[in-house]
């Protein structure tokens, strides 16, 4: 019994098959012809064809194994790539760390020079309050003195008046006058004014009198 490779319908030989075996068939029901070959023999055929078969695929399978290796080794020349970015990002990093730390301390310099500037405009304002209270101190003291000043100057007039007021009675006067007497008393009474004035200062001039 026989298979037809090409209708796959079944027929029969009378002949054994060890007598068929590398003789052309033709099938009784599509006319398809063949070389007829025994079991073993398409075995062993077969099993040429899948060496063959297996030569193929191992070889695509090498090919395609190196064109992963090929792959894998571009990919990790990526990934080396990436990795020395990573390491350029990570120094940048810390420059940049660095940079904030640098601002901190200038936002501090800055702070502290505020703080230097607020106290010089303090003690500018300060001088400013200062110098007007002491310019309104010397206008004070200004006054005062001029005032002290005035009532010297007439307590000066009002001696110089009444003096000038017994000259004239004296020599309006009748009586006659001594005149090395007049003249030893007109000294006398000059020198106690000049005493009485002297006395007058210091007691003007006393501490506990200025207020």
């Amino acid at each position: 019994m026989l298979h037809c490779k090409n209708c796959k319908k079944k027929f029969y030989l009378i002949d054994e098959g060890s007598e068929l075996e590398g003789k052309l068939i033709k099938c009784k029901h599509c006319n398809e012809q063949w070389i007829y070959e025994s079991k073993t023999q398409y075995l062993e055929n077969r099993l040429l064809e899948l060496t063959s078969d297996l030569v193929k695929t191992e070889s695509q399978i090498n090919l395609r194994k190196k064109e992963q290796e090929e792959k894998i080794s571009s990919l990790e020349d990526d990934l080396n790539s990436k990795k020395e970015e990573l390491n350029k990002q990570k120094e940048l990093a810390d420059k940049v760390t660095a940079f904030e730390n640098r601002l901190k301390q200038t936002e501090q310099l800055n702070l502290e020079e505020l703080e230097l500037d607020n106290k010089v405009n303090k003690i500018r304002k300060e001088i400013r309050t200062t110098s007007a209270n002491i310019e309104s101190k010397n206008k004070d003291i200004e006054e005062k003195t001029n005032y002290i000043e005035s009532k010297i100057n007439s307590y000066n007039e009002d001696a110089s008046k009444t003096y000038s007021e017994e000259q004239k009675i004296k020599v309006n006067s009748s009586d006659v006058v001594d005149i090395g007497n007049g003249y030893k008393k007109s000294s006398d009474e000059k020198h106690n004014k000049n005493i009485d004035k002297k006395e007058k200062k210091f007691k003007f001039f006393s501490p506990g009198l200025i207020k």
